[in-house]
């Protein structure tokens, strides 16, 4: 198990130039057309989503009232806390804010790289996270704990490598993503 804090997350501009994210983890590092992407954002105003030509996007609210999603070919979606909602980065979204900004967090996937998935459990104790054929990306939302030796709380973020898997010893509110790679091993994380 690997914890990334929040000392190691990076700001990096929207790719339309409408506000800022945090960007959790990337894979590959420093590449230009990454293979898939964790991040959370902050929305203060109304506006169009970059658009991610390419990718499967899954985001969720993690705080404020909520947003409302207009996507091009779908029809209009509210996004609730804690409830993810996926869709193509092809396409156009214009986001509305419900009442007022939003914090959201974010899973893009390269199609041709492999597929994710992005739930926000409430965890007991005894909770086992892992094994499976994807990598574990996890944020850790409410609560704290030790697990295998390691420290975590609220903004802490760990991956679990495929195959790999841990028993958290305390209740926790997690947003936990499962990247899975078509037909290939992992080679770097």
């Amino acid at each position: 198990m690997h914890v990334i804090r929040p000392s190691g997350y990076r700001i990096m501009p929207w790719k339309n130039g409408g506000g800022t994210t945090t960007e959790i983890y990337v894979s590959p590092e420093g590449a230009g057309k990454f293979d898939w992407r964790v991040s959370i954002a902050t929305v203060n105003e109304d506006g169009p989503f970059s658009s991610f030509n390419g990718y499967e996007r899954h985001i969720m609210t993690l705080a404020g009232e909520g947003m409302r999603l207009k996507v091009e070919g779908r029809g209009k979606f509210d996004l609730k806390p804690f409830k993810p909602f996926s869709f193509s980065g092809d396409t156009r979204v214009l986001g509305s804010l419900l009442n007022g900004p939003v914090l959201d967090f974010n899973l893009m996937v390269r199609r041709d790289f492999g597929q994710g998935t992005l739930s926000a459990p409430d965890c007991e104790a005894g909770h086992t996270l892992g094994p499976g054929q994807g990598l574990h990306l996890v944020h850790v939302l409410k609560g704290e704990c030790e697990i295998e030796g390691k420290q975590v709380g609220p903004n802490d973020s760990f991956y679990l490598a495929a195959g790999e898997a841990v028993s958290l010893p305390a209740n926790l509110k997690l947003a936990i993503c499962e990247i899975t790679p078509h037909g290939q091993p992992w080679s770097n994380v």
